[in-house]
């Protein structure tokens, strides 16, 4: 089992949904795991119990490691890497923002515009 070596806050508006920027994307789906002597940066992803399930659940996936602790400039590299793959962020088409690949409903709207544009509901 590895182990969460970081602490993480959530970056919620108490107005209601608003963008994220690319340091909250970082600080709430991302984070440093320790396993067999080596550290990981893992990156969250949003998944969801079902096709109806309205609860979310992040799942974490390994993206890079190193055998020693990375320097504060190569981990904030990795960090900016995953926001730019594609498993694991995307930008929104309509509303130009990077998203949680878990947020988005196919690969060009994500679920806030969706609601909002398409009518859809979830």
């Amino acid at each position: 089992m590895p182990r969460d070596i970081t602490h993480k806050k959530s970056h919620h508006n108490a107005q209601g949904p608003r963008a994220m920027t690319d340091d909250e994307l970082i600080s709430e789906f991302t984070r440093l795991a320790e396993r067999d002597g080596k550290t990981v940066l893992e990156v969250g992803v949003v998944t969801w119990g079902g096709a109806h399930s309205h609860s979310p659940e992040l799942s974490w996936k390994a993206f890079r490691q190193w055998s020693r602790p990375p320097t504060n400039e190569r981990l904030a590299a990795a960090q900016m890497k995953a926001l730019e793959t594609s498993r694991f962020f995307r930008v929104c088409r309509h509303c130009k923002e990077r998203v949680n690949a878990g947020h988005m409903l196919d690969q060009e709207i994500c679920q806030s515009c969706a609601e909002k544009e398409l009518g859809v509901t979830f």
